[in-house]
């Protein structure tokens, strides 16, 4: 009675897990596009609700700029804008960012000042994500 494998069935298993590994990895690379497209969208819509909310509960206005390198949002107080909330961009997650109307500002009442509709697009390799932002502050995925 042998103990162990021979060459040939250790090389069948070795080409065996090359093919498989071989149709994973392009999966993997979409996979992780998808990923990170998913969460620096979720920290967009985070710092465009944090603004917005912020902007109705202490009834001032409230200036999220939206960054590739950082997500930041200013509330208005008596003596101009102040740092209130700061977290790092799309870029840190390996996505670029396009937006229309890079700074919004939300009023007391939630209602946007300015544009009257913000779109962002983010990207990294095939995935793409666009976020509609209307005047009055909705916030819609595409």
């Amino acid at each position: 009675m042998s103990k162990g494998f021979t060459l040939l069935e250790l090389i069948i298993v070795a080409t065996i897990a090359a093919v498989l590994l071989a149709f994973w990895v392009p999966r993997a690379a979409r996979l992780m596009d998808w990923l990170e497209t998913e969460r620096a969208m979720r920290d967009v819509t985070t710092a465009l609700a944090v603004g917005r909310n912020g902007a109705v509960l202490q009834s001032t206005r409230a200036r999220v700029t939206l960054d590739a390198d950082t997500l930041r949002i200013d509330r208005f107080v008596a003596q101009g804008w102040e740092p209130w909330w700061r977290t790092p961009g799309p870029s840190s997650h390996g996505v670029t960012l396009a937006t229309s109307n890079p700074v919004v500002i939300f009023g007391p009442t939630g209602m946007g000042w300015g544009a009257s509709n913000t779109t962002v697009v983010l990207r990294r390799g095939s995935q793409t994500e666009t976020i509609t932002m209307s005047r009055v502050g909705r916030v819609k995925r595409w």
